[in-house]
């Protein structure tokens, strides 16, 4: 069975993957279109063809409740905002690692 794909915006894949090959846990937001698209157990291929496995999916639905708050650049705490708590739909907040 071939696996689904989970995306990633371009400029984060030197990062995630630096991640995923030193064995940490990488984190995503998914808001809008991309809610309850991933599941926990599951596991996905990425567009540079690893393996991960999701660990833990959190839903939020004030951009203040986000576990990286702080760590969030304001570019991407309005675009969470913008597509979660301003149109009063949730957000995702979904853990994962490579799948060995």
């Amino acid at each position: 069975m071939e696996l689904k794909l989970m995306t990633f915006p371009e400029n984060e894949y030197s990062s995630i993957i630096e991640r995923l090959n030193q064995g940490k846990l990488v984190y995503t937001t998914r808001v809008f279109k991309e809610l309850s698209k991933y599941a926990e157990g599951m596991k996905y291929n990425t567009p540079w063809n690893q393996t991960i496995i999701v660990l833990q999916i959190q839903r939020f639905n004030k951009i203040a409740d986000h576990p990286w708050y702080s760590e969030l650049t304001p570019s991407q705490r309005d675009e969470i905002y913008e597509y979660s708590e301003k149109v009063n739909e949730p957000y995702e907040f979904i853990s994962f690692k490579l799948f060995k």
